[in-house]
């Protein structure tokens, strides 16, 4: 399976490298390939573009160079189209000069705008366009934009108009989810071969606009083959790893996850984990719980099975339960540990000694994760995969840092973590990372703004952990795991708006997400 590699301004510049120098593809031909590309992304948002009028605004360089044959495209096809030149004539060289003569020698309308008073004096006749190309900068940049640029951005900016950037909005970094200075907000931006970083983490990626990757020619082969280790998880990835159901099985093929969780007051994450593990297709689940609570949840949940455990006075898993789990746990196939169990120090004693202890896969998430903050070296060298599913915070404090500084870095911090210690790391939040003991990362795009609300973690760890239960490993029971939880919650949202989304509501629309992803399987040839 190949996922659609993100990438970074370098990466991307030594694909474009191998392409034309080991693969003799002239590099006119990417830049025709990326016109062509832009051209029908265009048509694809406006149908009725005919009647439109398109103004480009091209820099020097080949970014300036693939608006200028777009300019060209787009006249050839009888489309008003206008070129607004932020540089002299004669500073444009290679394919970017080529594109300009080609489109000079169509007649094509090109304006040198080099200074606030030129762009001044024809404002009022750019703002006559339907449309603006942003061709400025492409992905070379690394610092932010300065003195007239920043005018033709803001100018942009404030028209009003619809915004299509070509690679990526000029004035962002490709390299890096950070805003490094004033730049287009795009409605539309067209990916030349590949997305990159800047446009898919936030928060860059909210000046993104839809996204739209398109194909420029390079081979494959030469993607494959590069050592690059981001990745973005599109449907077709979900559909390869979504289990499928054969005819003669029964429960006990699918599993039997444990579920540690719950103490008085948290008794919800307890349900939402157990629940949201069956709701992914898991055969058996048994929720090890304080007994003071055994009552109310075999009343209230009966498909989810119950092991009461010795409890606080405090209404938490207390210490002598060690052995009480150890022994239930022999023959099982997964284990899930931590929504709701608070850090009582006599539940976070159970939690530290049974994870010594532990021989099969587990999930580790919410305050258990808060108990071994400062004793992460219990989870090297375990025999059976480890997954954790920390916040930010949590993060933060796995890693003596502070939430700021993880999510300025959230690629690099969830890889730090992950290799250094051999476990699965899922870093929540607005485009979930998961991450690999083997520095592999893969970014997911589903999910909303209205999941921000109690108890969506706890779904989300009942499901990956109850993809883990029936067999998936913890590599694909995560990225299966963060795609379809994002997706139900898209769903949702769809359905009952962002503002209105709750936990609870996963569970309802978590059938629909797995059901679309099964019909893209059906679809494929």
């Amino acid at each position: 399976m190949f996922f659609m590699k993100i990438v970074t301004a370098k990466e991307m510049q030594d694909i474009d490298r191998i392409a034309i120098d080991d693969y003799g593809i002239p590099g006119i031909v990417l830049m025709e390939n990326a016109a062509k590309g832009v051209v029908a992304s265009l048509f694809k948002k406006f149908p009725d573009i005919k009647d439109k009028k398109v103004g480009i605004f091209a820099g020097k360089g080949n970014n300036g160079g693939d608006g200028l044959a777009v300019a060209r495209l787009l006249t050839d096809k009888g489309i008003a189209t206008e070129v607004y030149l932020l540089s002299k004539k004669d500073t444009l060289k290679g394919d970017a000069k080529t594109n300009l003569d080609s489109a000079e020698g169509m007649g094509i309308k090109i304006l040198e705008i080099v200074s606030l008073d030129e762009l001044e004096a024809v404002k009022d006749s750019i703002l006559k366009n339907d449309i603006f190309i942003d061709a400025i900068f492409g992905t070379g940049l690394t610092s932010g934009v300065k003195g007239y640029y920043t005018d033709v951005i803001n100018f942009i900016n404030s028209s009003k108009k619809f915004v299509l950037s070509i690679d990526i909005p000029s004035g962002l970094s490709s390299d890096t989810g950070e805003v490094i200075g004033e730049h287009i907000m795009a409605d539309l931006t067209v990916a030349l071969c590949l997305p990159k970083i800047g446009e898919i983490l936030y928060p860059a990626a909210e000046y993104v606009g839809e996204l739209d990757v398109v194909d420029i020619g390079i081979p494959e082969l030469i993607i494959n083959n590069r050592d690059i280790k981001i990745n973005l998880i599109e449907e077709k990835d979900a559909a390869g790893i979504l289990p499928k159901r054969k005819p003669d099985t029964h429960k006990g093929t699918y599993g039997h996850l444990v579920v540690i969780a719950g103490s008085r007051g948290k008794g919800g994450a307890a349900a939402l984990s157990s629940i949201s593990a069956l709701r992914a297709g898991t055969g058996l689940v048994t929720l090890a719980l304080p007994e003071c609570l055994n009552i109310s949840f075999e009343a209230g949940i009966p498909e989810v099975m119950t092991l009461p455990l010795p409890d606080t006075k405090e209404g938490t898993i207390d210490k002598s339960a060690l052995n009480i789990l150890i022994k239930f746990l022999e023959g099982k196939s997964a284990l899930l540990i931590g929504p709701g169990i608070t850090t009582n120090p006599s539940t976070s004693s159970l939690i530290k000694n049974l994870i010594k202890k532990v021989s099969c896969p587990m999930l580790i998430d919410a305050d258990a994760l808060n108990i071994i903050a400062d004793k992460i070296e219990l989870l090297k060298d375990k025999l059976f995969p480890v997954i954790v599913t920390p916040h930010p915070g949590e993060m933060a404090r796995m890693l003596n840092t502070t939430s700021k500084e993880i999510q300025a870095n959230r690629i690099e911090s969830s890889r730090k973590l992950s290799v250094e210690y051999g476990i699965y790391v899922i870093l929540k939040g607005a485009r979930t990372i998961v991450a690999t003991p083997e520095g592999e990362v893969y970014v997911n795009p589903t999910g909303n703004p209205g999941m921000a609300t109690a108890g969506t973690g706890d779904v989300l760890s009942g499901i990956i952990a109850g993809f883990m239960t029936q067999g998936l490993s913890a590599r694909d029971s995560s990225i299966l795991g963060v795609y379809l939880h994002g997706l139900a919650g898209d769903i949702g949202a769809e359905k009952l708006s962002q503002t209105a989304l709750i936990a609870s509501d996963l569970l309802k629309t978590f059938p629909e997400a797995i059901k679309r992803v099964e019909r893209f399987n059906e679809k494929m040839p």
